[in-house]
């Protein structure tokens, strides 16, 4: 039995509940601007995830400005400049790309996620006292104030004793099914539910020049099968749609038969036969929104707050740019008391709801099924030959149109903010 009373207490300007991509980028973000975060993650070890591989120009430029992009790069982070797309029968139908961007780093580059979260960590270092991180911290209820309005903290337990950590601020990066935003009382809407799901093998690269540093998206009437290279292009994660219906068929696979099906999506895989790795895992498509990213002292970032399909790439660097605009509001209030927690909601929430709508219709574009969608491919695929839609299309996956804390003026002088 434990006691009722902590025998561990910490305390800081903010404590995070999550410390995956939204909760360390939210302790980077912050300790950037000399404000002192806790971090609360549950597991101890770094998770190996078969998803959120691609940075997007945007959030190198953040990660850049935190110190960490210099890790990514000693793990052997891989630049991509375009994304081709690809049809089984007819072959190559378009690319765009990044070049003549406008932005700092005019290229996505791809990281195995755990990785990732590896430099994420490893740049905590250079960070001081502004960031104490507790991995195996087990987070088991909100603490609020006498009013039980105000969220002031958290209580757990870590290494079998009881924990209390407390601060201005509460982060709740602790995924969709965040056990924070319940506790708030704030609404998580599912905004589409998608018939598919991914199913994410790796295996050896083929020797193409198609995925020097590129992507290929393979699309047609059995839905979209993407080629992302990883570990400096020396392999390939191979996200293959497949209907949720037949998950226990693909599961039953042996590695040698699912190559096969492999190869009849995306052919230039012929050259790496039965070489598969990691092929049971699957990935469950979803769009969700919480109604509000505030609630009291109470703030919401990443998949706490949004969950948006893959197609674009877009969901961790969503989270990156939560934390950057969440940061610099904090700084503000603890600078100015009379600066309400909601201005982020207020500049970010709109922003999300444009990247998600985006991401929702390049989904149902990209893994339509069915014979038509072979027989008008060549149509629904023209836009590629037109080097205004492919410099759209780059220009948004980009982030160029989203805001940082910088453009937004949060920290300028006094009288509002710029936009």
């Amino acid at each position: 039995m434990h006691s009722s009373t902590p025998q561990l207490r910490w305390e800081a300007d903010v404590v995070i509940v999550g410390g995956a991509v939204g909760g360390a980028s939210t302790a980077h973000a912050l300790a950037t601007l000399g404000v002192s975060s806790i971090v609360l993650e549950r597991t101890a070890d770094f998770p190996e995830l078969n998803r959120g591989d691609i940075l997007q120009p945007l959030s190198l430029s953040l990660l850049e400005r935190w110190g960490v992009l210099r890790h990514i790069t000693a793990m052997g982070g891989y630049d991509l400049v375009a994304s081709g797309f690809h049809h089984r029968v007819r072959g190559f139908l378009g690319e765009w790309g990044f070049e003549g961007l406008a932005m700092a780093h005019p290229h996505q580059t791809v990281l195995r996620h755990t990785n990732l979260h590896r430099a994420l960590y490893a740049a905590f270092a250079g960070h001081g006292d502004l960031v104490t991180v507790h991995r195996g911290a087990q987070v088991s209820s909100p603490l609020f104030d006498d009013s039980g309005e105000v969220m002031r903290g958290v209580t757990g337990t870590i290494g079998g004793e009881l924990f209390q950590a407390v601060g201005k601020v509460v982060v709740a990066a602790d995924g969709p099914s965040s056990r924070m935003r319940r506790a708030a009382g704030i609404e998580f809407e599912q905004l589409h539910t998608y018939d598919f799901e991914y199913m994410m093998p790796t295996c050896p690269r083929p020797d193409a020049p198609e995925l020097e540093h590129r992507t290929m998206r393979y699309v047609g009437g059995d839905g979209l099968t993407m080629l992302i290279p990883l570990d400096g292009g020396t392999e390939v994660r191979v996200p293959l749609q497949i209907p949720i219906a037949e998950e226990s068929y693909w599961r039953s696979l042996a590695p040698y038969d699912l190559w096969q099906r492999m190869v009849e999506r995306a052919p230039v895989l012929e050259s790496v036969p039965g070489e598969i790795e990691g092929g049971l895992h699957t990935y469950r498509v979803h769009l969700s929104h919480a109604e509000r990213y505030v609630k009291g002292n109470l703030c919401l970032v990443g998949d706490a707050a949004h969950v948006v399909p893959p197609t674009l790439g877009q969901g961790m660097n969503m989270a990156m740019l939560d934390a950057d605009v969440l940061a610099a509001v904090i700084r503000r209030g603890l600078d100015d008391p009379g600066t309400s927690l909601d201005l982020y909601n207020q500049l970010r929430r709109p922003t999300n709801e444009v990247v998600l709508a985006t991401s929702h219709e390049q989904t149902l574009a990209q893994s339509a099924t069915g014979p038509t969608v072979d027989e008008n491919v060549l149509r629904d695929y023209a836009w590629l030959a037109d080097p205004v839609r492919r410099r759209e299309v780059a220009e948004r996956v980009a982030g160029l149109y989203n805001k940082t804390a910088e453009q937004f003026g949060i920290l300028g002088a006094s009288g509002g903010v710029h936009q």
